[in-house]
């Protein structure tokens, strides 16, 4: 009897360590997709201040919208998708460099980037 509480303890600790192991990396990437997002929506809106202040082309924004983009490219590369702060949703593929919508703002700037 006892050899066999014995097993039924040993397969319950392995199966718990199991689990334990698996939900790990699965944490690990909601924790690297959070920060992600966090730090895309900081420069997100830095970049919409840059413009506001200075216009669309002006060297703030494009250095503010540089920073973006190397942001999202560092979140795809560890967390395997990048994060939209205008649709609040999380992409796969590799196309914010087509697909992002810059002038979300509807020019709410008043053409200080002069169409």
């Amino acid at each position: 009897m006892k050899h066999m509480r014995l097993g039924n303890a040993l397969a319950a600790l392995a199966l718990g360590g199991a689990l334990i192991l698996a939900t790990t990396p699965k944490a690990q990437a909601d924790d690297g997709r959070a920060k992600c997002q966090s730090r895309v929506e900081k420069l997100n809106d830095r970049y919409r201040h840059e413009v506001r202040a200075h216009g669309r082309r002006s060297e703030q924004a494009e250095k503010a919208k540089s920073r973006l983009n190397a942001e999202w490219d560092r979140c795809y590369t560890q967390a395997h998708g990048w994060y939209d702060p205008n649709r609040h949703e999380w992409r796969n593929d590799r196309d914010w460099d087509r697909n992002y919508n810059w002038d979300d703002d509807r020019d709410r700037d008043h053409d200080h980037d002069n169409h």
